[in-house]
């Protein structure tokens, strides 16, 4: 049976309701009776997650990997790698307790083929036939009409000094969905990255709630996003700020082609008592379509004097002039905006730890055909095996 999720990444100030803006529904497949496993860590049941609390629980009763990891104080390179392979619905529940002065890295990736082991060759009549049936018959099959739906529940504690820096790569295919649930408390001094990919995915929902309780705790948070044709990108961004001179900047840039359609909720809140804080907002949107939809909504709150907040968004589509001047190069109006989202796949591939630039790879070769892959592969220095077909992370 289909579970439909409601309140799903909800605005903390919420707008008209008829601009059905203030949050969103997700249709997910039913879990699997709760068992006593599925119990989040007494620590962490205080860290509130960004997509709300219908959509966490389902994400911690769902979830087949459970991992709880404590960082010990002073400790640097710890890293916590997450792969979820989204052609299995793989969901996951994540607590890490970062003790005071110490360093953490939590590194997520979702993409295919992260959960199967490389395929024999089988050269017998109809092997492969057969084996793509069987193969199938192993997938996890939709629940009524709800897509199988990969997700991750975060939830991260950055005492006294630490350092914490979250990345986050979605590298799906167009008939997938995937659910993200973060959840961060920063004491004071506290200094919290996240960057954010998303790619590739049929329905993508990232949300987030960073509350930055310490005096002087950061927050950096980057997002870097693509939908086209038939994809949804809905995200949801809550940042409560307590503590005195504390910082939050969140920066956004993305390309939406064809029909996508996005909804972005930003809020950063300025409570009392966090007199010297400062906060900024800001997203970028390249427009390439004239069926695209998107809606962005940010927020500053404040009930503080002496604090500074700041958002703006800027939509638009390619230039005359900029088309002008690639057109003058032999580019035509869609190659120029290719190269648009092209970079941001580089970005990724280029920028991001682990496994995430052998899965940019193995996206672009599906997304964007091989010879893009290759030339990614290339400029990594990751050879042509990394673009090969059917080669996974590990073995890239």
């Amino acid at each position: 049976m289909a579970l439909t999720l409601t309140g799903v990444n909800r605005t903390p100030a919420q707008t008209w309701n008829w601009l059905k803006t203030n949050d969103c529904e997700l249709k997910v497949p039913t879990p699997p009776a709760a068992d006593p496993a599925a119990e989040v860590p007494a620590a962490a049941r205080r860290i509130a997650c960004g997509a709300g609390a219908a959509a966490t629980q389902w994400l911690d009763a769902a979830a087949t990997q459970r991992r709880c990891v404590v960082v010990p104080a002073g400790s640097t390179g710890e890293r916590v790698a997450v792969d979820l392979d989204c052609s299995l619905g793989s969901v996951a529940q994540t607590s890490v307790f970062v003790h005071p002065g110490a360093e953490a890295h939590v590194d997520v990736v979702v993409a295919d083929g992260l959960g199967s082991a490389p395929r024999q060759a089988d050269e017998r009549e109809h092997a492969e036939a057969n084996e793509d049936m069987a193969r199938a018959a192993d997938l996890p099959r939709p629940a009524e009409d709800a897509p199988v739906t990969s997700g991750h529940a975060l939830r991260i504690h950055a005492e006294a000094g630490s350092r914490v820096h979250v990345t986050l790569l979605v590298a799906a295919t167009a008939s997938e969905q995937y659910l993200d649930s973060l959840g961060i408390i920063a004491d004071d001094r506290a200094e919290v990255t996240v960057r954010q990919y998303v790619i590739g995915a049929a329905t993508c929902a990232l949300g987030a709630n960073v509350e930055l309780t310490g005096d002087r705790s950061r927050l950096d948070l980057t997002l870097r996003y693509l939908a086209g044709a038939g994809e949804r990108l809905d995200l949801g961004y809550s940042v409560p700020v307590r503590g005195a001179k504390a910082r939050a900047n969140l920066d956004m840039t993305g390309v939406l082609s064809d029909d996508a359609r996005k909804a972005l909720r930003a809020t950063i809140d300025l409570m009392h008592g966090c007199k010297g804080a400062k906060g900024s907002e800001n997203e970028t949107v390249l427009v390439c379509g004239d069926d695209v939809v998107n809606k962005t909504l940010p927020t500053i709150l404040c009930d503080e004097d002496d604090v500074e907040g700041t958002h703006g968004a800027a939509i638009g589509s390619v230039s005359p002039e900029q088309l002008a001047y690639l057109a003058d190069r032999g580019l035509t109006t869609k190659e120029a905006e290719a190269l648009f989202r092209r970079a941001i796949v580089d970005d990724a591939a280029n920028t991001l730890p682990g496994h995430a630039p052998a899965a940019v790879i193995s996206w672009a070769r599906e997304a964007l055909g091989a010879e893009t892959a290759v030339e990614i592969a290339d400029a990594l220095e990751l050879g042509q095996d990394a673009s090969d077909e059917g080669t996974t992370p590990e073995e890239a």
